[in-house]
């Protein structure tokens, strides 16, 4: 039921961007996790499969490995905080 939910949804998060859209640190597994809990959605953020931390505003599929069998993908959109 959890890969779901996570099937196709959508998170923004956003961060501290400098020049050339370059992020001011990085998003990470854990940052991810958190913006999926806000939403309601509890993951271990070990079962998030980030090849490396994101450093560039935009928009990523990111995919969440529940179970062998169950891999569903989570659109991140990281943007420019205001």
């Amino acid at each position: 039921e959890l890969g779901r939910l996570l099937g196709g949804r959508q998170v923004t998060i956003k961060a501290r961007v400098g020049a050339g859209g370059t992020l001011h640190g990085a998003v990470t597994a854990a940052d991810i996790a958190a913006a999926l809990e806000a939403d309601g959605i509890n993951v271990d953020k070990r079962k998030i499969e980030l090849a490396e931390p994101i450093h560039e505003i935009g928009p990523y599929d990111v995919p969440v490995r529940l179970s062998k069998d169950v891999v569903p993908v989570v659109k991140v959109n990281i943007v420019a905080e205001s």
